[in-house]
């Protein structure tokens, strides 16, 4: 009994104490602002923004109308359609 209760603490101390090292290692590496290893930087991707509903989406998944102002991307083919025919009433 007391040479497992004793086993246990050990074992609850390494844990506790590799623990406490991973943190403070974490710190010290975000004072010093060097990413680590296993955090990588990725870029975004632009976003556009929906001309009809205000909706921000990606262009390379998105509807799309070219007109005299350029290329227009949409969310949904409703606020395409929603787009056209607003154009057209104002032509």
């Amino acid at each position: 009994m007391v040479l497992t209760r004793f086993v246990f603490y050990v074992l609850l101390a390494l844990l506790l104490a590799r623990a406490l090292r991973a943190f403070l290692g974490g710190v010290a590496q975000g004072l010093h602002g060097k990413p680590g290893p296993s955090r990588r930087i990725e870029t975004g991707v632009r976003m556009a923004r929906d001309p009809v509903c205000g909706t921000f989406i990606v262009p390379s998944s998105a509807l799309a109308v070219r007109d005299a102002d350029g290329v227009h991307h949409f969310c949904s083919a409703a606020c395409r359609n929603a787009f056209v025919a607003r154009a057209r009433r104002s032509s």
